[in-house]
Formats: structure tokens, sequence, C-alpha cells
């Protein structure tokens, strides 16, 4: 099986389209930042659970399905920790500052799994592909809640400000990730068909998810000093290893590992998905230089857009070997 670079580029304009709509919005004061974070809080607290809820009652229940569920979650587990095993490495380049280093780490380590990666998903997989994407959303959320704290807490040694690093082992289980996948996937094993109106209401608020966080994306980027950016020598370095080396690497390995191809694909597109937004919420909550937090994210997202059809292809080559 190979994805059509064509296909993986339309799926991916649609998107940049939008974000270029949030940065419209926003320039024009349409979208300003109080509205922007309600927003953020609306899609990340309400419309998100729907989102991954219809991700997991619109497979059809069979024991194959299930078991390749629980092996996507265990297989993601293992992306996060070589993802997280690269992030460690690669990061030395980074020298001028620790804590930039350590969010480099981070930055690398955790991408914008549901978010960018279900729209995607779902052109080039359908329905399965949005089944998968919710077990590693699950996956994602572990790792973030666990080892994405250990990664934080060694940044925050020279840093007073900001609220402590903890980790809660009942936020690692109970999120707003994984509490919706735990509650979609007893409907899924129980085989519980949702009434009309609740699937419909379901259907409605993930639809309103990308549309509205990729607007948000839109809206932060043109707050950003993107020419500041743009003339960061590190921003491309750091871009190339986090949106091309890492899901080459993720390819490689789980093709020579011999896995099938389809999920080759599926774990190569996660990987080179855009950082995750919570890198920079974590980073202004924990006062560990959010404004360079927020720049591996605008980055890696701005140029996502570009890379992500590229990765599919060299994904597709790697699979010919």
């Amino acid at each position: 099986m190979t994805v059509s670079f064509s296909v993986t580029a339309q799926a991916v304009t649609s998107m940049l389209l939008l974000i270029l709509i949030g940065l419209y919005s926003a320039k024009t004061g349409i979208i300003d930042e109080p509205m922007s974070k309600k927003l953020s809080k609306l899609t990340v607290n309400v419309a998100q659970p729907f989102m991954l809820v219809n991700a997991l009652v619109n497979v059809e229940y069979s024991r194959e399905n299930l078991m390749a569920g629980l092996g996507i979650l265990g297989i993601g587990l293992l992306s996060h920790a070589i993802l997280a095993l690269f992030a460690f490495l690669s990061a030395h380049y980074v020298r001028r500052d620790k804590t930039e280093r350590i969010l480099t780490e981070y930055s690398m380590t955790f991408v914008n799994a549901g978010f960018m990666g279900f729209p995607i998903l779902s052109t080039l997989f359908g329905d399965m592909g949005l089944f998968w994407g919710a077990f590693y959303v699950v996956a994602f959320n572990l790792s973030v809640w666990s080892y994405g704290m250990i990664v934080l807490a060694r940044a925050k040694g020279k840093h007073s400000g900001g609220e402590q690093i903890k980790i809660n082992p009942l936020k690692m289980v109970l999120n707003h990730g994984t509490t919706p996948c735990l509650l979609g996937f007893l409907l899924f094993v129980l085989q519980i068909k949702l009434p009309a109106p609740v699937a419909a209401t379901v259907g409605y608020m993930n639809n309103i998810c990308t549309p509205i966080v990729l607007l948000v994306i839109g809206a932060n980027l043109s707050r950003l000093p993107l020419k500041e950016i743009f003339l960061d020598a590190q921003m491309y370095i750091f871009s190339f290893l986090r949106l091309l080396a890492a899901p080459t690497l993720i390819a490689l390995v789980y093709h020579l590992c011999g896995m099938s191809d389809d999920r080759v694909i599926f774990f190569t597109i996660m990987a080179s998905l855009p950082t995750a937004a919570v890198t920079a919420m974590f980073a202004e909550i924990y006062d560990l230089r959010p404004d360079y937090a927020s720049k591996t994210v605008g980055m890696s997202t701005l140029l996502s857009m570009f890379t992500i059809p590229v990765a599919v292809a060299i994904c597709n080559l790697i699979l010919k070997i």
C-alpha cells in the first residue's frame, strides 16, 4: 500500500487555507486574543471529547478491530519512546540556552496528533484511520502526562516562577484526551449504538473541531514575530528534525521490523505532524520560555503544510526497499 502525494497535499492544502483565514481574521480584529483563548478552551474542553468518541463509535466491533486498536496503542507508546530518544540526542545542537534545548527536546517528541492528524487520517484512511488515531491520542496523553512532565521538570530547575511541575498518575489516565477515548472504547466494545439525535450531535461537534483549531492556530500565528522566526537558523534545524528526520526514522524502523505498509504509513504521518499546542500552554503555565515554545509550535505548523506530503513520499520510497 502507498499513499498518493497529491491526495496528501490536497488534505494539507485545505488545512493551510483555514489557517490563513484565521490569520486574516486576527489581523482584521475579528478574532482577538481573548476570543482566541475562549475558542481554544471550547475546543479542548468541549468539542475534542466528541471528536474522540466519534472516532471510536463509527467502526463496527470485531475482535480484529479491537486487537488492531490495542496494537496501535502499544506501538503508539513505542513511537513516543523512539521519538523521545531521537529528540534527546538531537536537541544537543541547541547550545545558547539550557531551557531552549529542553523545550526543543519536548517539541520534537510530542505532536498535534488529534486536531492536525485527524483530518489527514480521515482523507487517507477513512473511519478506520480515525479509529486508529483515537488510540494513538491515548498513547500521546499517557506520554505527555508522564514522560513529558519529567522533561519539563528538567528545565524547571533554574526557574522559580509559574506552577511547580508534578507527575499526577490520575491525570495520566483521566484527562480531556483519554477519558472520552475510554468512553468511546466502552461504547465500541459493548456495541452500544447511540440514539440518532445523540449520534447526530456527536457528529456535529466533531465537525467543528478542526476548523476552529486551525482558525485559532492562524490567529495565534498572526501574533508571533514571524520575521524573527524565519530569520532564526535554529528554527530551520529544529523543523527539519521534527518534520522530516523523525518521520523518516519511524518509517525505516517499522518497515525494517516487518510492519504492514498501512501501519507504517499511519505512524509516519503521526510522526510528521507539527509540535503539539500543549507545548506552548505548558511553557506558559510553568514559566519556561513561552516565547520560544510558541516559535516551535508556529514554525513547525507553518512548514508542516509543505513537509507532510514530502514525509509521505519518503515513506513510499522506503516501503519499496
